[in-house]
Parts: structure tokens; sequence; C-alpha cells
């Protein structure tokens, strides 16, 4: 297979590595079409040559690249994130979807309410996720109760900083650690510490020696920071449902949410969540998850 992909290279690069670990049989290049004209160049000369096209986006604007791609009847994917999914909604109500991409692929999501929000544009959506992790060693014992969370410097509302601040007021004996951000736009409790912007393993120490991690959003994908979490064991608490997480969409649910996770670590010994660190193990299972799309890649190819 000849395969081309775009999208954020947050998620792109790691993905397209692992894709070339599995099968290296196969081509797989990433092109940051979004943000160089270089990359936009290289995809056009390598398009006739590609058996399919992966967008880490569910794109409903006008995209260049993506437009050879419908002209040329190539065969394309798109891997609906977060964000795009509510662009899509507003423009589906206001009757301005373009919808010549989202009609011409194959759409895959990695979470129910993406499923249900890609759907009420009436696009079918199928599971199929991407995201993996390596479950390291967890801790063997929480130090104390504390919380972490990661808020971008410029999206703090979005990220949930106004529900973080609600929660440490309601816990004012409890340490609430928030990666991402240097500054707030608004006054903080005494017990929100913020640490900036962290390097990798920086964060994910932090996030094993805490026993609760917050992922607050407005809207997300399937968290990788809360994926992450939960292979160390932590309690997590988030705003979209799911059955590995605990649901926190309002203050007072969050409030009962974070009052129970705490409960639930006590009761432990102030040790992890083994049972939750198994199921990670094998749901989010790097080989499974890469051999699977692999897998789907391969039917959509015809190879």
């Amino acid at each position: 297979m000849r395969v081309l992909i775009n999208g954020l290279p947050f998620f792109c690069e790691r993905f397209v590595k692992d894709l070339k670990e599995f099968n290296k049989e196969s081509t797989f290049i990433f092109l940051d079409t979004y943000n160089s004209k270089l990359a936009q160049l290289k995809f056009l000369f390598l398009l006739p040559f590609a058996d399919c096209v992966i967008s880490f986006n569910g794109v409903t604007d006008n995209s260049g690249s993506l437009n050879f791609v419908v002209k040329w009847k190539k065969k394309l994917v798109m891997q609906w994130m977060g964000t795009d999914a509510l662009l899509a909604m507003e423009r589906f109500k206001n009757n301005t979807i373009k919808r010549d991409y989202i009609d011409n692929s194959y759409n895959f999501v990695d979470s129910s309410w993406l499923k249900e929000e890609v759907e009420s544009v009436n696009v079918k959506a199928e599971y199929l996720h991407f995201k993996s992790v390596e479950v390291f060693p967890a801790t063997e014992k929480y130090e104390k109760i504390a919380a972490a969370s990661y808020i971008a410097q410029n999206r703090q509302e979005f990220y949930g900083l106004n529900r973080v601040v609600a929660l440490a007021k309601r816990f004012p004996e409890i340490e609430f650690n928030i990666f991402g951000m240097d500054h707030s736009e608004i006054e903080l409790p005494s017990n929100i510490h913020l640490h900036g912007w962290v390097e990798g393993h920086v964060f994910k120490k932090a996030v094993k020696e805490t026993p609760i991690f917050l992922r607050l959003t407005d809207h997300d994908g399937f968290s990788v920071a809360a994926i992450e979490a939960l292979s160390y064991g932590a309690e997590v608490l988030m705003s979209l449902p799911s059955d590995l997480t605990a649901i926190a969409t309002n203050e007072e649910e969050t409030y009962l949410a974070m009052k129970n996770a705490i409960q639930k670590v006590e009761s432990r010994g102030m040790t992890p969540n083994y049972e939750t660190i198994e199921l990670i193990k094998t749901r989010f299972n790097r080989e499974r998850i890469i051999t699977t799309y692999l897998q789907k890649l391969k039917e959509i190819c015809g190879k």
C-alpha cells in the first residue's frame, strides 16, 4: 500500500511511525498540508501514486488538497477528532456544510459521542481506534490525594479551567496541579498550582504519581492524556461519557464524582486501580490497535 496522511502533526507523526513499524512492505507518508506550502506540493506530486489518503480531521469546508483526492477518485479515510465534529454540526445546521469529502470517504471515530455527532450530519461512522499506550509500571502507593489536569494556555475556558476552579474551591484541602498553563486569565484558589508546558516524560511522571486525573473539556475525542492516566491506574473524571471514567458534565456532578473518586482511592489503601490498568492493556494495546487499523486500510485499498 501507498498511503498519504495529513492532519495535526501531534497525532500523525506518531501514528505514521507505528504504521511503518508494523507494516514495512507499505509506504506511509505524513505531509502537513495545513501549514506548509512545500507539503502541499509534495502531496499533489505523490497523490497519483497513492492507494489511499487519511485525513486526521473530518473536513467539511474547502480543502485544496482534498479537492484533488475527490477529483482523481482516490480512496479517502476521515479520522474524526473532536472540534471538527462540532464544526460539522454547526455547518450542517446553517446549511453551509461542504459534503464533497465526507460523502466520498470512509469515516472513522474513536468514541461513542463522536459517532453520534458525526452521524447527526448524515454521515455513517465506524469505530476505529488509532490511539494506543504502552502500559508502564504504576506507582505502588500514592503519597496523598491530589488531582492533575492538562489545560492549554490559549484555550483555558475550553479545556475546563472554570470547572477545575469550582472543584478546587469545594476541596480546599486537595492540591490541584495543572500542566500546560503558566498563567491564568481568572483568579485561582491557593490550592491550584500551575506548572506550564513541560516535557512529555515530566507530565507522565506527574500523572503516574497522582491518583485523580481531570479531563473537563467542552469537547473532545478520547483524550490520549486520559488514556495514559487510566493506564497508570488513576481515577479519571471526564466531561464526556465512557465506561472507563466518571462522568462530570456540571458542577454538582463533578463534585460528586470527585468525592467518589477520593473514596475509591482511600478504600484501596491509596493504591492505583489495577483493574482499570488491565482493561487498558487490552483495549488500547498498541499491537492490536495498529494491526486492526492496517487490516482496515488493506480492505479499503483492496490489498
